[in-house]
């Protein structure tokens, strides 16, 4: 994968000598990146629990850090200096919305830290709005910490908070041995309010094959601002396939976009390519760059959508779009497998896709003729057996050889009855049209 991704920031390299950029900075930012892929070879593996699905392919990364060029040096210069964000430059600047919740001062220093044994683990600052918290933060040490794995981290708080995600950020960049700056996005499964501004962070990592567990209690010194939600309840339509909004959640950190289905569609929508917000002059807030991209299922209700949040801008008009949408035949929406006998009984009805292998433990599937680039999703939502019952893989990872794409689907379990039915999550079949949903007069 990381080596299709290295020619592709060659080329980019190629092309960006013909601009009129600073082409030192260039080269800096795609050496970086090549250098990225290369440490982050060992975490293609990805792990998934249930519908929540993470924005951690290595891919975008790169191309976030290839496309740093563009960062304002005002604007870099004012996020460096802040304690612990000297990493998260790049990263800030391509997301619009963490860039207004810098620009806006929303950002909120913290400075707690704990010791445990010769490892000190400080919260830099926070970001809290009424979807997640981002936690930043710094582990120093007298030994390397070239090795850390950051295993688990935990946000508490004197009112119960509901079920959360996480996204835990990366391996240590290199550039100092003794010292791990990272982040951790903490996703809120339902809004929340908090009346109790004082929180505890728990982080378990590993350093030189031993844990070490943090617990560092802290205090937000500011209260969130409130979320703008519009109701809507609109029915958009492509291609004969209607698809309800039920309403847009715009958060300081990221804009939920709440979508469910008509159960009387012919063919079951998996995914929204090119969703965005956009204002009357064409600027766009789109996908989440890093972090969490959806969260829910369509065909057991209604799905977030995560997009970048215009939260601090004030456009005289703002719009909800899609044009592009992957969408299967409901019948062809789902694999439908043998393990025993290592037979693809059903599926999409491609030429293309295909089942290499199967057995107890996993199977492994491909899709071939592929030129797609932007087709880098996962396989699976879930596994459902002969007899009803539901699991999820333990783990899924992907390769791309040449043209093609493989999916390695790990069950994690042999106490099920075949054949098994695999819920496809995304797919290069598309249906196409032009939604546009005006979001006015919100409510607090």
């Amino acid at each position: 994968m990381y080596d299709r991704e290295e020619k592709k920031l060659a080329s980019l390299r190629q092309r960006l000598d013909t601009e009129t950029l600073p082409l030192e900075q260039a080269d800096a930012a795609i050496l970086q990146g090549m250098e990225r892929a290369k440490r982050e070879k060992r975490m293609t593996r990805v792990r998934k629990k249930r519908t929540l699905w993470t924005l951690a392919a290595a891919a975008v990364l790169i191309l976030a850090f290839a496309t740093s060029i563009r960062v304002s040096p005002a604007f870099a210069n004012a996020v460096a200096v802040i304690p612990g964000l000297e990493k998260f430059v790049e990263l800030i600047e391509q997301d619009k919305g963490l860039s207004g919740i810098f620009k806006n001062d929303y950002y909120q220093a913290i400075g707690a830290s704990e010791q445990q044994g010769n490892h000190t683990l400080t919260i830099d600052g926070v970001i809290l709005d009424g979807s997640g918290m981002n936690v930043y933060y710094t582990i120093e040490s007298s030994e390397s910490l070239e090795d850390i794995q950051v295993k688990n981290a935990r946000l508490k708080n004197t009112k119960e908070i509901p079920p959360y995600s996480m996204s835990l950020g990366g391996p240590h960049d290199g550039k100092s041995p003794n010292r791990y700056t990272d982040h951790i996005e903490f996703y809120f499964e339902e809004p929340m309010v908090f009346d109790d501004l004082a929180f505890g962070f728990e982080l378990s990592a590993t350093v030189s094959g031993e844990e070490v567990l943090f617990s560092v209690p802290f205090t937000v010194p500011e209260d969130i601002k409130p979320s703008l939600v519009f109701a809507l309840d609109e029915v958009a339509e492509i291609e004969g396939q209607k698809i309800i909004i039920e309403e847009v959640i715009i958060h300081p950190l990221r804009a939920e976009i709440n979508i469910s289905l008509d159960p009387t569609n012919s063919m079951k929508i998996l995914q929204f390519e090119d969703m965005r917000l956009e204002d009357e002059n064409g600027n766009v807030w789109g996908s989440m760059l890093n972090g969490f991209t959806s969260t829910g299922n369509l065909s057991e209700g209604t799905v977030s959508y995560l997009l970048q949040s215009n939260y601090f801008e004030q456009p005289g008009e703002l719009y909800l779009r899609f044009n592009t949408v992957q969408a299967l035949p409901v019948e062809e929406a789902f694999l439908v497998i043998d393990t025993e006998k290592g037979e693809l009984i059903s599926g999409p009805k491609d030429a293309r896709f295909s089942m290499e292998k199967a057995d107890q433990k996993e199977a492994i599937f491909a899709l071939s003729g592929i030129e797609d680039e932007a087709h880098r999703y996962g396989l699976t939502t879930g596994i459902e057996d002969a007899e009803g019952k539901r699991f999820y893989p333990s783990s899924e990872s992907m390769s791309t050889p040449d043209n093609e794409i493989q999916w390695t689907v790990e069950f994690g379990t042999t106490d099920y009855t075949n054949p098994l039915r695999l819920e496809l999550f995304a797919y290069p079949n598309r249906i196409k049209g032009d939604v546009k949903v005006e979001l006015k007069n919100p409510r607090e």
